[in-house]
């Protein structure tokens, strides 16, 4: 049948349209596409570089692992010992390489945030999961923080010493000591989490080693669990806010990786603000009951903490069963400390007065004329802490909803007002960043991140001397130095 002219413009009309439908089809799914492959490249990446940095810390004793300076046995190493051929002999050609797995984690971390929402469930959490237990099978990065923990706990069931008032120096055999360095420190730990290290007290130090590290494993994930399930309930994107939370750099390398006891900390206070979240959609009180005592159980485990008790209270949907629950956490805390301990609390007081040279506190003393971080100065920090825990908690008495935002930028205030900054500090902010409404607080958890980078790569002495600035030539700066050296000895 021979087209006549009208059908021909039909038809022709028609496959253009046809035509056009599909381009613009194609365009979505190619949107779709790209970030779907760039988040799981991203997601990959963390896991390789991750897998480099134990192999290179398990091949030889080095700066990587703080506890190798003392020894390099095959228990504490890990079955991922001596696989890595091929590692610079120099060790300033091994700090660049660290410094290049940290930038090349940043940008993995980003890349990931940003694609999150596009990157397939199962693989967003094969790579957490993967890479946290790659983390685990190898020695502590960086600090020897888990052999101090180990220590402490060791000194009461072992030797009948308190460690709220004795030194670790009195019990300098234990098999820990070796690999500890707050030989002349009271423990600055909670009582809480000295009870765990306690309880870990009758096992030999290497079973102690990995069943802490487990522990802090099943912790950690354990509150991505809470992070990701809370989003859901807060309508947020739960990719995003697992990304977030799980593959910033410093809490790869320095939290998960130095087997910190953040973990816990996390656990209890991400807990509670996921209590008060879900308890919104129940008529039932323990909800918040729960809620309350949650925060308090995670200032047990850190004093820090203390800063989000009177934020889960007021946030709750039920603010005296909430407080009802603070109380009794609290009170069952006080018997414990009283029994364990004989009422003696961590050394808080004498850590609070130690400095590192890049914490914020100490570079704004030294940029007004102080030299660092004075005895004034903290006193001002603290007021302006308490100042935003103010703010806060009225932001949140006036709606309930803020809890999230108000709690993450407590968390970030109390960080930038401490003298003493660890890289894996930005872990107290993280999970709240991820609930906000905004994203302002996770555009400052990104700031903050690569500010305590630069505080923790081993080049971070001739950085800031080339930058002109010595912080032990004045006498603040000094001062601050000495105290600190006194305690690590």
């Amino acid at each position: 049948m021979r087209e006549t002219p009208a059908y021909a413009a039909v038809t022709a009309g028609s496959t253009s349209s046809a035509g056009r439908s599909r381009l613009r089809s194609a365009r979505p799914s190619l949107t779709t596409a790209l970030p779907a492959l760039l988040g799981t490249v991203a997601s990959g990446a963390t896991v390789g570089l991750c897998t480099a940095l134990v192999l290179a810390a398990a091949e030889r004793p080095s700066f990587l692992s703080g506890p190798a300076r003392h020894g390099f046995p095959s228990w504490m190493v890990g079955p991922l010992a001596h696989r890595a051929g091929g590692l610079p002999a120099s060790t300033t050609a091994l700090q660049a390489d660290l410094v290049r797995v940290l930038a090349l984690l940043a940008i993995a971390w980003l890349v990931a945030w940003l694609c999150a929402d596009r990157i397939p469930a199962a693989v967003l959490w094969g790579a957490v999961v993967t890479a946290y237990v790659v983390l685990l099978l190898g020695p502590p990065l960086s600090l020897t923080d888990v052999f101090n923990y180990l220590h402490y706990g060791r000194m009461g069931p072992r030797y009948g010493l308190n460690p709220y008032i004795s030194l670790p120096l009195a019990a300098p055999h234990d098999a820990a000591y070796p690999y500890s360095n707050w030989h002349h420190l009271p423990s600055p730990y909670g009582p809480l989490f000295t009870l765990v290290s306690e309880a870990l007290s009758p096992l030999s130090l290497p079973v102690a080693y990995w069943t802490l590290k487990a522990l802090l494993l099943g912790a950690s994930l354990g509150t991505l669990a809470l992070v990701a399930t809370t989003a859901r309930r807060l309508g947020r994107s739960w990719k995003a806010a697992v990304a977030l939370v799980a593959f910033n750099p410093l809490v790869l390398v320095y939290g998960v990786g130095g087997a910190h006891g953040e973990p816990f900390l996390l656990l209890a206070m991400v807990g509670a603000v996921a209590l008060v979240v879900a308890g919104r959609a129940s008529d039932a009180p323990w909800y918040d009951a729960a809620a309350g005592a949650c925060v308090v159980v995670a200032t047990g485990v850190k004093p820090s903490a203390v800063l989000l008790v009177a934020l889960v209270v007021l946030g709750a949907r039920r603010r005296l069963p909430a407080l009802g629950g603070a109380l009794a956490a609290g009170a069952l805390t006080g018997v414990a400390v009283l029994i364990a301990f004989g009422g003696h609390l961590p050394a808080t007081s004498i850590q609070d007065r130690l400095v590192t040279p890049l914490s914020v506190a100490n570079v704004v003393a030294a940029l007004a004329g102080h030299g660092g971080l004075t005895a004034q100065d903290r006193t001002i920090a603290h007021g302006l802490l308490a100042v935003v825990c103010a703010g806060a908690a009225i932001a949140v008495l006036q709606r309930r909803d803020r809890l999230p935002g108000a709690a993450g930028l407590v968390m970030l205030a109390g960080v930038l007002t401490l003298g003493w900054t660890m890289p894996w500090y930005v872990w107290w902010i993280l999970p709240f960043a991820a609930l906000a409404r905004t994203r302002a607080l996770a555009a400052a958890c990104v700031v903050l991140t690569v500010w305590l980078a630069l505080g923790a790569i081993p080049q971070m002495p001739r950085l800031i001397h080339d930058a002109h600035f010595y912080p032990t030539r004045s006498v603040a700066g000094r001062t601050n130095h000495d105290l600190t050296e006194r305690y690590l000895k």
